[in-house]
C-alpha cells in the first residue's frame, strides 16, 4: 500500500511541512531584504540595521505573515481532524 492511500498525522504533517517551510522562508527572507542601513538616501542591507519598509513593503509583509499564520493554522486543524478520526475509528473497533 502506497503512503498516499494512508491517511496519519505523519502523512498529513509532512505534506503541511513544506508548506510551512516556504512561508516561513519567504517571511525571512523579505525581512533580511529589507534590513539595513540609509546611507544618503540609498538603501545598504546590513544584518545589523533597522527594518526599513515603505508603504508597499509593509503591506507586502503583512502579506506574506498572513499566509505563513495560515499555512500554520490549516495544517493545525487537518492534523487534530486527522487524529480525532483515527481515535474514533480506534474506538469503534
Amino acid at each position: 500500500m502506497s503512503s498516499i492511500n494512508k491517511l496519519s498525522t505523519d502523512y498529513i504533517s509532512s505534506t503541511f511541512e513544506s508548506l510551512i517551510n516556504n512561508t516561513d522562508t519567504q517571511v525571512s527572507d523579505f525581512i533580511k531584504q529589507h534590513t539595513g542601513k540609509n546611507n544618503g538616501g540609498t538603501f545598504e542591507v546590513d544584518p545589523k540595521g533597522d527594518l526599513i519598509l515603505s508603504s508597499s513593503d509593509s503591506l507586502t509583509l503583512q502579506q506574506k505573515m498572513a499566509e505563513q499564520s495560515i499555512a500554520t493554522q490549516t495544517a493545525t486543524q487537518v492534523l487534530k481532524s486527522v487524529h480525532d478520526s483515527i481515535m474514533a475509528s480506534a474506538r469503534n473497533i
